[in-house]
């Protein structure tokens, strides 16, 4: 059940927050949906805020920001693989469950 609460609140907010830090870095909304293996159109979605309803919960956890801006750090300075983003992901989520 933790997986889908995850995949269902918390993964849309994480992906919130790095299309908007990659967009405030410069990035295209298709270069975005590129490194996160989104369509353009669910990127437009977050920067709309539309999709992510929990951004402001992940951000007012700092260890969680800190997690999420280590990720975004790592997207911009190279091409993660798909698994490679999704075991970011998986990490991030044992990381929110745990505390």
């Amino acid at each position: 059940m933790k997986c889908e609460i995850f995949v269902n609140d918390y993964l849309p907010a994480i992906r919130a927050i790095i299309a908007k830090k990659l967009i405030n870095f410069g990035f295209t909304q298709q270069e975005i949906a590129d490194k996160l293996y989104l369509s353009q159109g669910a990127v437009a979605l977050y920067k709309k805020q539309a999709r992510g309803k929990k951004v402001k919960e992940l951000e007012e956890k700092p260890e969680v920001k800190e997690k999420i801006e280590e990720l975004s750090e790592k997207i911009i300075s190279r091409d993660l693989k798909m698994e490679e983003l999704e075991a970011e992901y998986c990490r991030i989520c044992r990381f929110i469950f745990n505390k």
